[in-house]
């Protein structure tokens, strides 16, 4: 995969929200969401307080990337620990099954690991994809939490209403997010090596 220099990379949309959403052509994107309700408060406040740190700092920044990574971590070291959500059997097929779809909108996401209550994975946009980034991440929330409610019944959310994504620099950080990808089932006791976790790529 050959990628331009940061510098050269146009900025196609940039939305600061909870978290903030940096989108840039043909990008190749870290993203991360977590099932509804599996935070507890503080974190979630801690969160927003890295988010509101980030307001007014130029994204292209070292300072803006170390919150980012700040954010990234507090998130973790929560969900890294938890191994109890719905996002298991039919359910995590489900989800897997829309990754699969994604090339009917000019996506991919060639690498993912989806845990009991939250999955990560990456994505790309191909070279001639109209889709942009947030319209890709509300097909995938939209039509899995329809059919995981449709499995495990219930109403009410199923995703948190916020997600994680971080534009991927260049082929080592790519490299890096697999290897966190995969470590993900490892770390969690799921497995002991990740080939024999089923939804993880």
């Amino acid at each position: 995969m050959g990628h331009s220099s940061e510098s050269l990379v146009p900025t196609l949309r940039f939305a600061r929200r909870k978290l903030p959403h940096w989108e840039v052509a043909q990008g190749r994107y870290f993203v991360t969401v977590r099932c509804a309700g599996t935070l507890p408060g503080a974190v979630l406040r801690r969160i927003e307080e890295i988010a509101q740190n980030m307001k007014g700092i130029e994204p292209r920044s070292p300072a803006f990337a170390a919150l980012q990574r700040e954010g990234f971590r507090t998130l973790e070291e929560h969900l890294d620990g938890c191994t109890d959500g719905w996002l298991v059997g039919d359910t995590a097929g489900a989800l897997a099954q829309e990754f699969a779809n994604l090339n009917e909108v000019g996506f991919a996401m060639p690498h993912f690991a989806i845990m009991p209550n939250h999955w990560h994975g990456l994505l790309v946009a191909g070279s001639a994809s109209p889709t942009s980034l947030t319209s890709v991440m509300k097909r995938i929330k939209g039509r899995s939490a329809k059919a995981i409610r449709r499995s495990i019944g219930g109403a009410g959310p199923v995703w948190q209403r916020e997600w994680s994504d971080h534009w991927i620099r260049d082929d080592s950080e790519w490299q890096r997010c697999v290897d966190y990808i995969r470590a993900n089932p490892v770390k969690a006791g799921l497995v002991s090596r990740w080939e024999d976790h089923p939804w993880t790529k």
